[in-house]
């Protein structure tokens, strides 16, 4: 559209007629009718005196133009200005759209590695189990091999007494654990400690690594679509 025909597009919207436009704005006719036929462009005090009769912004009088029109219109210097600001946010929109799908390319390659690694969840159940609680001052092998830890010179009866003596205090407790914490490893508890010895390591595949892996692929698809169509809206403006 043509400013001419913008011109009288809005005139007409306000049901003004041209002498009615033409001395609300303190002008001749004659030249209200050459702007509406493109045979003239205002000059910044009649462009003000338009936006103020017609009660419009710049933009609703200037962002429908075609691009002749709004070349031509550059020549007064608060469309200049309007045409300027709207090149700057337009850069600045660019800049934080392609820094976004950045963000996301670069995440989603790291949300698909972390995944396929298994950085965040481990591959292997680790199974422990403790035989009971190893008081203040025992051995910690006290369950595991009490044999080794008899009383020196104990004979048969002391020693099926003493073995007696640990059997009756087994309390087995089964953790399983994600990560690897050793063959043996303890933990204090009340009364005492445990100890806690390896018993199976199984493998697998948890679900949340393909989660990942899958929440990856879709952010880097995301960004790269964010850079491709980037680049191509920029080549039409």
């Amino acid at each position: 559209m043509k400013f001419g025909d913008k011109l009288r597009q809005l005139r007409n919207e306000k049901e003004l007629t041209q002498p009615e436009l033409a001395q609300a704005m303190g002008i001749e006719q004659s030249y209200l009718s050459k702007l509406e036929n493109d045979k003239s462009i205002p000059s910044n005090d009649v462009l003000n005196r338009i936006l103020d009769v017609l009660d419009v912004s710049i933009a609703d009088l200037v962002d429908d133009l075609d691009q002749s029109s709004r070349n031509q219109m550059r020549q007064i210097p608060d469309i200049s200005d309007h045409f300027s600001k709207q090149k700057q946010q337009l850069i600045g929109n660019r800049k934080r759209w392609l820094f976004t799908s950045a963000i996301l390319l670069s995440f989603g390659i790291g949300f698909i590695y972390a995944g396929h690694e298994r950085l965040f969840f481990s591959d292997f159940v680790y199974q422990y189990v403790s035989q009971g609680v190893v008081l203040e001052g025992e051995s910690k092998e006290i369950f595991i091999n009490p044999h080794r830890i008899l009383p020196e010179a104990s004979d048969r009866d002391a020693t099926n007494q003493f073995l007696d003596s640990i059997k009756v205090r087994v309390d087995e407790v089964y953790l399983q654990r994600s990560e690897f914490y050793g063959n043996i490893y303890n933990v204090m508890v009340p009364g005492g400690s445990r100890t806690y010895t390896l018993q199976s390591k199984t493998e697998y595949n948890p679900w949340q690594n393909k989660f990942i892996v899958f929440i990856g692929v879709l952010m880097t698809i995301l960004g790269l679509i964010g850079i491709v169509l980037e680049s191509k809206l920029s080549r039409y403006q």
